[in-house]
């Protein structure tokens, strides 16, 4: 049992490994598509023939390279290699931190402008600015205007130059780490649901895998709605940033409901502490910005603060109960915690040290890996719960199971009489059927126990049609004992006389030959003829007592005969 098990998960690892795989190539694939006609379809990184003209001067650059601002904070850049041929086409740039403009000599052909949710830099790092070439490209100078502080040090990115459909596919390009991320979470939160899902139909109280497919779709949701090519795409672009902040700042509420659910009850004061906090920090900030009108990004460091010291918190928590039960769960969910902590460290470094816009790259990175140490260890226990679960039913079959015969044993009759006796207000009326193998001691004596076995064999095929059969009547089949059994028939349609009459003719195939079989029978219903209830006992009680009564009825007349 155990071994199929666990080639049943070996198989579902490697079926989901293929289905992952298979969805990664794809998306590879139609993300970098190679283009039909390079000379029409092909974007240039215009790095060469830059130029900034400083007292009179002019002087040469090379891009990507760092520019110096003037007195008035500004940057400003030239080309002139641009001809007719580049009409229509479109010019992109990285980055819009530091208030780009674009111009073909006089004329504005970009300009960053913040909409209703204001960015810092890291966001605005991750847009383009994208403007295409006026009637004017080859006769005006193409101008890339930078502004920042007094002489700053500002680093400026190389544009393209190609049609728009090409520059959108290198945008998209450029977020192909962070489309597959999310396509991971997506796909692994799809997994959590069927697998929470099919926890519970197989009876098994598995809440964690909800929190996790909870937990990825705020991941997805602040991943997408955060990205460079929803801000620059997206129709509402303001409203979803708002979105992705309230996702951020509670994205991790859900896996801290995963771990009051993994650590000991004494313990799960600790998370709930972080979840109070993470829910007070969005009502506050929501407050502040709506009263006081303090942006959300001036306040992102408070959300920051809170993931931090809470990851923190819960490595510690994680690690003390694992020293205490050493459980797998528990290692697993402290190695991904480790993970998680470690790329949120990173990223919060690559955000507020360096201000480099693909800090969420290695944040969404570490997401991954820590899910995925989250669901290998949940997987691992589902897999052992699902095992004893079909273990127990296995156990639990086969002690109400008769092995010779394949009906239900003595036990299992008790418990649908205790059943019966519960529901029997509700009943229209039940039919007990009793029914004894005649003379099976002395077959046993006379011709062995195997002919004896074989009775008992042949007398239970001749009784399970009964129940695989019936289509009106619910019907159940029982061996209650060596040589009896029992029927019983929950709001009966045919009569005791027709049940027996239909017995007997199965019994006649079952014995062609000259080994026959007799069977004695004794019936009684739990209603009267007035339909008042009989008690469980009376009503067992009379089918024992006609059982009886036919088979020394019968003993009695084969004496007469005599």
């Amino acid at each position: 049992m155990k071994d199929n098990m666990n080639m049943k998960w070996k198989q579902m690892e490697i079926l989901c490994i293929i289905i992952v795989s298979f969805f990664l190539i794809l998306s590879v694939r139609m993300i970098y598509q190679p283009n039909a006609d390079p000379e029409v379809n092909s974007f240039v990184s215009l790095s060469s023939d830059w130029y900034q003209i400083k007292n009179g001067e002019r002087t040469d650059l090379e891009l990507p390279c760092s520019v110096i601002t003037n007195s008035d904070g500004e940057a400003i850049l030239y080309n002139d290699t641009l001809t007719d041929a580049d009409i229509g086409k479109f010019v992109s740039i990285r980055g819009v931190q530091n208030h780009l403009e674009i111009r073909l000599g006089d004329q504005l052909l970009y300009q960053y402008r913040d909409d209703n949710f204001q960015k810092n830099s890291q966001m605005k790092g991750k847009l383009w600015a994208d403007a295409c070439l006026s009637d004017k490209t080859g006769q005006e100078p193409l101008c890339l205007i930078f502004r920042g502080r007094q002489n700053s040090r500002l680093y400026v990115q190389a544009p393209l130059i190609g049609s728009y459909s090409d520059i959108i596919r290198h945008h998209f390009q450029e977020s192909a780490f962070s489309i597959l991320m999310v396509f991971g979470m997506i796909g692994l939160g799809i997994v959590s649901v069927i697998i929470y899902f099919y926890a519970r139909h197989r009876k098994i109280a598995e809440k964690r895998f909800f929190d996790v497919a909870v937990f990825l779709i705020l991941c997805s949701l602040w991943c997408i709605l955060d990205s460079g090519i929803y801000q620059m795409y997206g129709k509402q672009s303001a409203a979803g940033t708002l979105v992705s902040f309230y996702a951020f700042m509670l994205m991790s509420v859900p896996i801290l409901h995963f771990i009051q659910d993994t650590v000991s009850k004494s313990k799960r004061w600790i998370p709930q502490i972080w979840i109070l906090l993470l829910y007070g920090n969005a009502v506050l900030q929501t407050v502040i910005h709506i009263i006081l009108q303090v942006p959300f990004v001036h306040m992102l460091f408070v959300t920051h603060l809170i993931l931090f010291t809470g990851v923190i918190a819960m490595i510690l928590l994680l690690w003390r109960e694992y020293q205490r039960s050493q459980t797998q769960v528990l290692g697993l969910c402290l190695k991904a915690f480790e993970v998680l902590g470690l790329s949120g460290v990173i990223a919060l470094a690559l955000y507020w040290i360096f201000s480099i816009y693909w800090y969420d790259a290695v944040f969404q990175f570490g997401i991954v890996l820590y899910i995925a140490f989250l669901f290998w260890g949940l997987l691992c226990k589902v897999s052992d719960d699902v095992q004893f679960r079909l273990e127990q039913a296995v156990y639990e079959r086969m002690s109400l199971e008769d092995r010779m015969t394949g009906l239900k044993n003595r036990k299992a009759f008790e418990q649908a009489v205790n059943k019966i006796q519960t529901e029997a207000a509700l009943l229209e009326n039940v039919l007990l059927l009793f029914i004894e193998i005649d003379g099976l001691k002395k077959i046993n004596d006379m011709y062995g126990l195997q002919r004896g076995d074989e009775a008992v064999i042949r007398t239970a095929r001749s009784i399970r049609p009964v129940e695989n059969g019936s289509y009106e009547q619910q019907v159940q089949c029982f061996r209650i004992e060596g040589d009896e059994f029992a029927v019983i028939v929950s709001n009966p349609q045919k009569t005791p006389a027709e049940w027996e009459r239909f017995i007997k003719d199965e019994l006649k195939k079952e014995t062609t030959g000259g080994n026959r079989i007799h069977l004695k029978f004794g019936y009684s219903y739990l209603r009267k003829t007035d339909g008042t209830l009989v008690s469980i006992s009376d009503w067992k009680m009379q089918a024992d007592q006609m059982l009886l009564f036919n088979k020394e009825k019968e003993s009695e007349d084969k004496y007469a005969l005599l």
